[in-house]
């Protein structure tokens, strides 16, 4: 693994928090190209869902959630925001994260913290539902484009997202150290949760690294889980790399998810950052990630060049060490089944487990090559064919729209018959 001087610079602590998985129950299918660069035959849509974190800081009687994945009824966005949309694949949402958290026996009256990662809407979800004592906390960055400073016209947010609460506007200026060569704020003051500043994505754009085990409180390891968000939006952009080169003839006997997929020699030749084959080309594909960010027009990198130095350093300062398991917000892989059980404990199925054990239980290794059977695979004649998407169309109360603005059509029709 690697021995990165980087990481060293992680504060010791005796906190630690317990993390646990929300699974949003939704899909979202979109163009790749929207995050990924240059995109595999096969690959041409990505499937996501939208996770978000339960963070307790038991010590001191503190919860906060980490991303809110999107509204349930993301068709009233502002129409900046809702009408890129159209371009989709499929989006439906069938509960949110406050439903989750209420279905789990967690009152929203007890979350005392809500984080955005960024401002994007399949992260944001919808604060309004939470009572006025949750703080709402963000990057600074996000202040400029609150309603009030961009206009109705231009409007990303609507003002319920900020209104009748403390909102938090996270400073990294005001950084005295860093973790991993990010920024860091230490969010509770105990060592147990940091916040960290990954810019490139969005603007404010942060990622949290949340203590799950600490030898100075007689844990056998030092262990940590980074809550990307979207430093990166799926795990091709980390891997392979030099302390995870990519399998040769089979993938690892621990790997979960890899059914039907095809041998890692045969998939490496498809590698879309090496287009010529060679001895010498094979060996460094093995240790070069399968993506970069996307850099095209469709690129929703507001800086690309800054976003995939940030991967870059996610890469090299987290995911190559055995000691950090990188949760990355779309990452399909986190619930992957085995035998029909899930790999890791979710709050919708097991609201009592958390993710705290992920080192002793094998998980990193158990999903860490997930992401291969996102891309495309091959028929019996050898032809590539594309994923398909996890889910087609527009959802709107179980109805399913062919065009989205059919069901925004729909929306406004709803809404004026309320008002009369």
């Amino acid at each position: 693994m690697s021995n990165n001087p980087k990481w060293l610079s992680a504060p010791p602590s005796a906190h630690t928090v317990a993390v646990r998985l929300i699974e949003e129950v939704g899909l979202m299918s979109l163009p790749s190209a929207l995050f990924l660069d240059p995109v595999s035959e096969g690959h041409e849509v990505m499937n996501g869902g939208d996770l978000a974190f339960l963070v307790e800081n038991k010590n001191l009687g503190k919860i906060a959630v980490f991303d809110l994945g999107v509204r349930k009824d993301w068709w009233n966005l502002p129409p900046k925001v809702r009408d890129p949309l159209a371009f989709c694949v499929g989006v439906k949402v069938e509960k949110d994260v406050p439903e989750v958290l209420k279905d789990s026996g967690i009152s929203l009256n007890d979350i005392n913290d809500v984080i955005w990662s960024h401002s994007h809407l399949d992260h944001r979800g919808d604060v309004s539902l939470f009572p006025p004592s949750t703080t709402l906390n963000y990057g600074k960055e996000v202040a400029d484009l609150k309603p009030d400073a961009t206009g109705e016209s231009e409007a990303v947010f609507l003002a319920s997202d900020f209104a009748g609460r403390r909102n938090n506007e996270i400073d990294f200026s005001k950084s005295t150290f860093k973790i991993g060569g990010f920024p860091a704020l230490d969010f509770y003051g105990d060592g147990s949760f940091y916040l960290l500043d990954t810019p490139g994505h969005d603007h404010g754009h942060l990622s949290a690294l949340a203590r799950t085990t600490s030898t100075a409180a007689g844990h056998a390891k030092d262990t940590f889980i980074l809550l990307a968000g979207d430093a990166c939006h799926f795990c091709g952009v980390l891997r392979p790399n030099p302390s995870h080169p990519f399998p040769s003839r089979h993938f690892p006997d621990s790997s979960i998810g890899l059914s039907g997929i095809e041998s890692p020699e045969t998939l490496l030749q498809r590698h879309p950052q090496f287009p010529q084959s060679s001895d010498a080309v094979n060996e460094a594909s093995r240790v070069t990630p399968w993506y970069g960010v996307a850099t095209g027009q469709l690129s929703t990198f507001v800086d690309p060049v800054v976003g995939q130095n940030t991967a870059n350093k996610v890469r090299e300062a987290f995911d190559e060490m055995d000691n950090v398991f990188v949760a990355v917000c779309h990452d399909l892989g986190l619930l992957v089944q085995d035998n029909g059980k899930p790999v890791l404990p979710s709050l919708n199925k097991a609201p009592q487990e958390d993710l705290n054990s992920w080192y002793e239980k094998g998980w990193k290794d158990k999903v860490y090559w997930t992401w291969a059977n996102e891309l495309g695979k091959k028929d019996e004649h050898g032809r590539v064919q594309p994923q398909k998407p996890a889910v087609t169309g527009f959802w709107m109360h179980e109805k399913r729209y062919d065009i989205a603005q059919d069901l925004f059509e729909e929306a406004r029709k709803s809404q004026d018959r309320m008002k009369a």
